[in-house]
């Protein structure tokens, strides 16, 4: 894993392309992009660790970051995705200051960075953004409950379906640099599984896998593939953001 001082800043700022963001007012919106800094997030990284403070919270933009929890003498479990449509850090809203899980780079690319220190500010002098980011929790939250129920309760095909439609929405690519094994420390599953898995999608056109990448050739076979967790995850976040 590389450590945080690897990130490396970029200028000058671009306009913002972060979902969340642009649900603020838009004078509220400007002055959070002056206190940001944009960074380029590596594939790898761990931005922050499970019961350590949060040194800064993230809004990505083109990069995409996992949420996982750390069993000792196991591999870490993704729970949730991170991409533009939120944040790594939101639980600073409700004046916690650790991070619930380990967080990393799923996906190389850009993101906004704030420092946790200035966020409290923020937080502390505008109530709508309070109020955006604890909707954001609660989104959140819903995604994570609805990733354990899918492990405890799923098969490992529809689960794939659901974690490449996942990455595909955040990545806007067709091709998916990712090898089995990583798939399945992603999925908490043998690699066995995967290959079997990912050897049905192909079978039936969906995808095609060759070493280490992924092409997603049937969007919708890939919808009707995946468990009903997918589109579930999608209607929560309408509901709450429109």
């Amino acid at each position: 894993m590389r450590p945080l001082n690897e990130l490396q800043k970029t200028e000058p700022l671009e306009p913002a392309t972060n979902r969340l963001l642009e649900g603020l007012p838009k004078k509220l919106r400007n002055h959070l992009l002056a206190a940001c800094e944009e960074v380029s997030l590596i594939f790898g990284t761990v931005l922050c660790d499970a019961e350590r403070p949060i040194t800064y919270a993230y809004f990505p933009l083109t990069a995409f970051i996992s949420l996982v929890t750390v069993v000792e003498g196991h591999q870490p479990l993704e729970m949730g995705i991170i991409g533009n449509e939120g944040m790594l850090g939101s639980t600073l809203s409700l004046g916690i200051p650790t991070a619930p899980m380990r967080a990393l780079v799923q996906g190389s690319g850009k993101a906004l960075r704030i420092s946790a220190v200035q966020l409290r500010r923020e937080l502390r002098a505008a109530p709508a953004l309070v109020k955006q980011l604890n909707r954001y929790v609660y989104v959140l939250l819903e995604q994570l409950a609805k990733t354990a129920a899918c492990i405890h309760f799923h098969e490992t095909e529809p689960r794939l379906a659901r974690w490449l439609l996942m990455t595909h929405d955040r990545t806007r690519t067709d091709r998916l640099h990712l090898t089995q094994e990583f798939l399945a420390d992603m999925l908490g599953v043998r690699r066995s599984s995967v290959t079997v898995a990912a050897g049905i999608l192909q079978a039936q056109h969906i995808i095609r896998y060759t070493r280490g990448e992924i092409m997603i050739l049937d969007r919708k076979g890939l919808e009707d593939a995946a468990c009903e967790c997918y589109k579930k995850v999608i209607r929560d976040y309408a509901q709450i953001f429109g």
